[in-house]
């Protein structure tokens, strides 16, 4: 860590620098920026000092302070509103009104590089989400804060549990075995969220509820994000945004008034959504009662027998809060801001939790004229307590290690018989209760109390995210831009088994530490020239270099039979009981890149742009590549006017833009492919210290290409009736080669695996975001914005003979269903057993008339859906301010895991049928006969024939869900001013109050492997995870 402490010790006297600048001789401005055609107050209009570009922005009751020096310009602008430059003079209130403009050409808008653009400007499509619509969805997960409100995103999650992870991809997937999620960048500085999968060794499978590490991020201190959806938006942030990019651009001091902010969430949320189970038979086997069995294949419940709602007892109300305070302010020539937050959330699953601690500082200065310095800080602690999730069966590894085991805390829940109150989880001395009596076996599924109480799992974080950069003007043309950054984190993971629980056949406990630490530092240069020709046509072009590098490694220690079988520790466990292993990644990409603009008067926009990386995960000779981008724009209406076609603006259409482009971008491999790999591991359940070792499951591949994706897009930018109506349309294709997989060889190996290049991958979709004000009065607003996307992404060739690539880290029941992109098909395909059947689709039955389950696995489902959309509608009246969210999936399969587990166990309703005779039609395959025998429906079809054909378990996954709903109330300011209060709001927020789907498991929108898997994810995989949840959140927000 020494390589750290430098940095920090010299940035923070820096940052307090800046905040402790202060100017004299300056006249203090006050006032209120309102809207012209209401008189309502602007909250959050700029105010900008143009000579010095320094500025503040307006509080709840649209008032403001800054401060300027006499005959210079302030600038006053609103996002949907004109903006209006004045002069200062010698008054000190200067009240501006500002006119609605529904064109809304002037927003700005971040892009790549932080380089900041006017939406007019753009040739490409991006969507951008202020504070307030990030944090009124009450979402901790900045990931699903998304949900709903971005046209072509699409967001999964993997649970409900708190602190679960969340999958987002943009457009559909590029790659059938990479990663298909976009880069998040934040003020400038690339950070990494990811989600790991597994540990590597022992229990920290990928059934736990791992976080993606977007979640460490306060929403509060965010201002804006704007999505970079295409490959042409995000191409200068090189092969690492090919997914797109999440540019987080967080809160900044204001100059002016010294300002304190406090908001808080008060939250209680239930389970939302739970399998329905059947209640009519009890506990057994074959239709005998049998207290030692754990499924419910028993008789029937007698009248005055006792059924528990074993469901309903385990899931608990939540309660959880969240707090948040900020203060800021400075001078015309240093701001600052400084927050800190605290989140307590509780899981519908006892003893389960996420709890997040950040404090961030950020300052900003103009050191001279023409110099200015900046930077921020922001650390943060996130704990999380889970519980193993998914099947939770036992793992082997390449080191000979056995862990696992005893099955994931819902899966006992779901096994638990309905004769039987799981509450009672102990004996008299103790000791789990089970129901095999009081010795486990390798079969046992543990009660799920006893998992909760006994087998934690936790993480604990601590994360430092660090920024620092300058920008100079030798000359009023040039712009000399330096940022440097750096994100790195350590992880502490713990897994533990008590003494009691079954672990590969052993009841002695056994625990799992994991030592993770990942760093991502960049450097970025970037030289920025401007040249006007004739003040008819505007230039300016980019030069600049980016250098990142990223680094990982973990430390894994496993152990099993503690000494003492109350105390679970490391220490705990004897030398020849203990595995330990270490690894770790090295990674770096060296990038130039260049940035040419050129406009006609702000009428006809050209940009063109170029990338060339040198990636160390690539060999020598494969190592650089170049990739350019093209993209134009015209403005219609503008145009039209210019040439004489038309006179004045349209009442109609007074603006529309037609813009397109095309780019190319590349994507390296994961690092160390290239060659064989090897674990430096001490195993001493077999042979002892063993030292390095050759990982014989993945073998190297020193020959590999990037892969590239080619897109193109084009677009229309239209307003309607004087821009009370904005319609934004965009088609898209885009066709990625070369593919980097990373699969079995041959197909059918049960083992090896290995990475190769081929395969292409194409992808089509369309966007269309409509946004309106039908009503606009004094006292009432209603706004209304819709989203919709359609995406399809196929499989057009793959390499050599392959078939399908299949991604076994989405693999549910393993033989049954798992993730995979079949040629000529879905990139989002489910590949799984089904029944036997000939050429003409007749079922081949045994000789005893029951179907077989083929040996040949077979395309059983599309989890991509047909159609996403977002429909948001936000009413101001008077002080009051109601919003709400629906959102839309339609289309999309579901694999639905759960309820096959349910099949097994005898608890799911497919079963109520049992015991009735049934005669199937089909061919008894000995013979080629016609089928005429009638036969039995008893636990073994259930449980072997049923169970085995995943085709059965797919299903709908369309769904119509009221995301969240919240209404606001602003205090009057009358009130407030005898209080010394500059604001106070009230809020209260509901979250997922309807979901109306056909889906029969516990929520479609769901990803049970997490966030970690690559490919398409295991997005649409429903497998035994801790159910959705819906609530409610009241707080306050409140100004000083």
């Amino acid at each position: 860590m020494k390589e750290h402490l430098n940095f920090r010790q010299w940035i923070l006297p820096v940052l307090l620098f800046f905040c402790v600048s202060t100017v004299l001789g300056q006249n203090r401005i006050t006032g209120t920026v309102t809207d012209l055609e209401t008189g309502a107050p602007l909250i959050g209009a700029t105010i900008e000092n143009i000579g010095n570009g320094n500025g503040t922005v307006t509080d709840l009751d649209g008032r403001y302070a800054i401060t300027a020096e006499s005959g210079s310009t302030l600038r006053f602008s609103y996002i949907g509103y004109s903006s209006v430059d004045q002069i200062v003079g010698a008054e000190s209130v200067l009240d501006i009104a500002l006119a609605s403009d529904g064109e809304n050409l002037e927003e700005v808008v971040v892009t790549a590089l932080g380089i900041r653009k006017e939406k007019k400007a753009l040739t490409y499509a991006v969507q951008t989400l202020q504070s307030e619509s990030i944090v009124e969805s009450q979402q901790p997960n900045i990931v699903n804060s998304l949900q709903g409100k971005i046209a072509g995103v699409m967001i999964n999650n993997s649970s409900g549990a708190p602190g679960a992870s969340s999958v987002i991809m943009i457009r559909g997937g590029t790659s059938l075995s990479g990663n298909n999620q976009p880069l998040f960048v934040v003020d400038g500085i690339p950070i990494d969220n990811s989600s790991p999968v597994g540990g590597g060794i022992g229990l920290s499978a990928q059934n736990t509820n791992n976080s993606n590490r977007g979640i460490d991020i306060n929403p509060e201190d965010i201002a804006s994000l704007t999505v970079l959806k295409g490959p042409a938006a995000a191409v200068l942030y090189g092969l690492r945004a090919s997914e797109g990019a999440i540019i987080i651009t967080t809160k900044k001091g204001q100059a002016g008034t010294f300002r304190i902010n406090y908001s808080n969430a008060f939250s209680y949320d239930v389970v939302n959504k739970v399998p329905e189970f059947q209640t009519a038979y009890k506990q057994g086997i074959d239709g005998n009662f049998n207290p030692d069995a754990r499924s419910s294949w028993g008789p029937a419940f007698g009248a005055n027998e006792t059924v528990y709602d074993n469901l309903g007892n385990f899931f608990q109300p939540a309660v959880s809060q969240r707090h948040d305070i900020s203060a800021s302010g400075g001078s015309e020539r240093s701001t600052f801001y400084l927050s800190a937050s605290r989140l307590d959330q509780n899981g519908i699953v006892p003893n389960t939790s996420f709890d997040r601690t950040s404090f961030r500082l950020s300052a900003d200065s103009k050191i001279a004229k023409n110099l200015s310095a900046g930077g921020s800080v922001n650390y943060i602690n996130s704990q999380n307590q889970s519980t193993l999730g998914g099947s939770g069966i036992a793992e082997t590894n390449i080191i000979g290690a056995t862990g696992g085991g005893g099955g994931g805390t819902i899966r006992g829940l779901y096994n638990w018989p309905l004769n039987d109150d799981a509450r009672n989880y102990l004996t008299a001395d103790g000791r789990q209760r089970t129901l095999l009596g009081v010795d486990n076996d390798a079969s046992f599924v543990d009660n799920p109390y006893w998992s909760v109480y006994n087998n934690p799992t936790s993480s604990n974080v601590n994360r430092v995210i660090s920024t620092v950069n300058l920008s100079y003007d030798p000359f009023s043309f040039l712009n000399i831009t330096y940022r440097a950054g750096t994100d790195f984190y350590n992880e502490q993971f713990t897994s533990i088994r008590s003494a009691g629980t079954v672990i590969g056949g052993e009841e002695k406990g056994a625990i799992t530490e994991v030592d993770r630490f990942n760093q991502i530092t960049t450097s970025t240069l970037v030289v920025t020239g401007k040249k006007s020709f004739g003040g008819n046509i505007n230039t300016s072009l980019a030069l600049g270099h980016n250098l990142e590098s990223a680094r990982n490694t973990s430390a894994n220690w496993y152990g099993r039979n503690f000494i003492v079988p109350t105390f679970a520790s490391i220490n705990n466990v004897l030398q020849n009981e203990r595995v330990i292993s270490a690894g770790g990644s090295r990674r770096r990409i060296v990038g130039a890149f260049a940035d040419f603009n050129a406009d006609w008067k702000s009428i006809v926009f050209l940009n063109i742009r170029a990338r060339n990386d040198w990636s160390s995960t690539l060999p020598v000779a494969n190592r650089s590549f170049f990739y350019p981008s093209f993209s134009g724009g015209v403005v219609l209406t503008d145009l039209l006017n210019e040439i004489g076609a038309v006179n004045g603006e349209s009442d109609f259409i007074p603006y529309a833009k037609l813009r397109a482009s095309w780019t190319r971008v590349g994507k390296d491999a994961p690092p160390h492919v290239l060659g064989n790999t090897y674990f430096n591991t001490t195993n001493s359940f077999t042979a002892g210290p063993r030292g390095f070792i050759a990982n014989v499951y993945a073998f190297g591949a020193p020959a590999l290409r990037p892969e590239f994706t080619n897109a193109f897009e084009t677009g229309v930018d239209i307003r309607l009736f004087r821009g009370k109506i904005g319609v934004d349309f965009t088609y898209y294709n885009m066709s990625s080669d070369d593919q980097i997989l990373f699969t079995r060889v041959p197909p059918s190996a049960s083992s090896f695996i290995s990475y190769l290049n081929g395969g292409r991958i194409d992808n089509e979709g369309i966007e269309l975001m409509i946004n309106a004000t039908p009503i606009k009065r004094s006292n009432f607003t209603w706004n209304v914005d819709l989203n919709f996307s359609r995406n399809t992404s196929t499989v057009v060739e793959l390499p050599g003979t392959l078939d399908r690539v299949e991604q076994s880290d989405a693999s549910v029941d393993g033989f049954v269903a798992q993730g995979a992109g079949f040629l000529g098909e879905s990139l989002f395909g489910i590949n799984g057993d089904v029944w036997k059947r000939n050429e003409e689709g007749q079922l081949l039955l045994d000789d005893m008339g029951y179907p077989q389950v083929s040996s040949i696995k077979e395309i059983i489902g599309d989890r991509n859906p047909d159609f996403i959309a977002g429909l948001t509608n936000s009413l101001q009246i008077g002080n009051f301010n109601f919003s709400f969210l629906w959102d839309f999936r339609i289309g999309g399969d579901i694999y639905n895991a759960t309820e096959n587990a349910l099949v097994r166990n005898g608890l799911s309703t497919k079963t109520l049928e049992r015991g009735s005779v049934t005669t199937f039609e089909g061919i008894i395959e000995s013979t080629g006969e016609p089928n005429t025998q009638q036969v039995v429906l008893d636990q073994n079809y259930y449980q072997t024939i049923l169970r085995g054909n995943g085709q059965l378990f797919v299903e709908d996954g369309s769904w119509y869900r009221l995301r969240y709903a919240t209404l606001s109330y602003r205090i009057p300011k009358s009130f407030l001013d005898r209080i010394n209060i500059k604001g106070l709001e009230v809020y209260a927020t509901g979250r997922n109050l309807i979901l109306i789907t056909d889906y029969s498991g516990v929520d479609p929108e769901v990803s049970s492997g997490g966030a970690g898997v690559l490919g398409t994810g295991s997005m649409g995989m429903d497998n035994l995870g801790t159910p959705s949840t819906r609530g409610a959140d009241f707080g306050l927000r409140l100004s000083f």
